[in-house]
């Protein structure tokens, strides 16, 4: 792999989360602030989480390579790169009620303690996060708004953005953005995002056109922060399929897992069927690598 194009990616990244990040901090933040729902302080806490998960991740990384080198170097540094990216995506779907605390210390835990686990930590730290979540009554997707309102959000509000999900992940105009923009770098792989998303999508639509419930097809298919995983935590660089074949199969098995997990867990059916297909990422590619 080479390390300009992997560190391009990683810009384009950062780039491509740009928007959705502003958005976020103004739908769970600066609009409430102006509705009187939330304080001054409060407005505030949804890059209190993303700074506070980046800084997790940073120093955790950061001890990591001192522990290893013995000093501090540029090169050191450099390596938490992937740690960073990994803290604010999944800053990104988490609901808005997790606690900073709570986020600094996992994703500092996941940095220096799991860097060598070979498939997807995005999806670890948010199970661990959502699991102390559930313990301590946070997971709570809906911000105060949402919460204190009857809302029925059609397609058009779902694609601008207005429907419920993680703190940075509901607005679909932005992801397709994000996607195009992506896929100019050789290093992205699109092929497990198309498919995917393709194999999603005809499950997720077909049952609901058959029964006629063409109101419900929307919500299933642009919620639960699930366009958001596909195209930003699924192709993760090193654990995900690295064969053509593999990426392919393994983008269709997470888009049938995720619709089965979605009638059980729709809030971490994605990112549950992204950690199991991450896992069996050696074997598909195995089946597929030609000796």
């Amino acid at each position: 792999m080479k390390k300009g194009l992997s560190n391009r990616l990683y810009l384009m990244y950062i780039i491509a989360l740009c928007p959705l990040v502003i958005y976020g901090l103004f739908k769970n933040g600066i609009l409430l602030y102006k509705k009187d729902l939330v304080n001054f302080i409060m407005m505030f806490k949804p890059i209190l989480i993303l700074l506070m998960s980046v800084s997790g991740a940073f120093i955790g990384g950061f001890l990591r390579e001192y522990k290893r080198q013995g000093k501090i170097s540029f090169k050191m540094i450099n390596r938490t790169k992937t740690n960073v990216i990994e803290a604010i995506l999944v800053a990104c779907i988490l609901p808005i009620k997790s606690s900073p605390l709570v986020v600094f210390g996992i994703s500092f835990l996941v940095s220096l303690f799991l860097s060598k686990v070979k498939f997807n930590r995005i999806a670890l730290m948010y199970l661990f996060i959502e699991g102390i979540n559930v313990l301590f009554k946070l997971n709570v997707f809906e911000n105060v708004y949402e919460a204190s309102t009857v809302l029925n959000y059609d397609a058009l509000d779902l694609f601008w953005g207005l429907g419920v999900g993680g703190i940075n992940s509901t607005s679909i105009l932005f992801i397709l953005l994000g996607l195009v923009f992506l896929c100019f770098n050789k290093l992205y792989k699109k092929e497990i995002v198309f498919s995917s998303i393709i194999s999603f999508l005809i499950l997720g639509i077909v049952p609901f056109m058959i029964r006629e419930e063409y109101l419900n097809i929307c919500p299933f298919i642009f919620g639960f922060n699930i366009l958001f995983i596909l195209v930003f935590i699924l192709p993760n660089l090193y654990s995900s399929s690295y064969t053509l074949k593999g990426q392919i199969a393994s983008g269709i098995s997470v888009g049938i897992l995720t619709y089965l997990l979605s009638f059980v867990t729709p809030y971490t059916a994605c990112i549950l069927a992204v950690l199991i297909v991450s896992v069996l990422s050696g074997i598909i590619d195995r089946i597929f690598v030609i000796k």
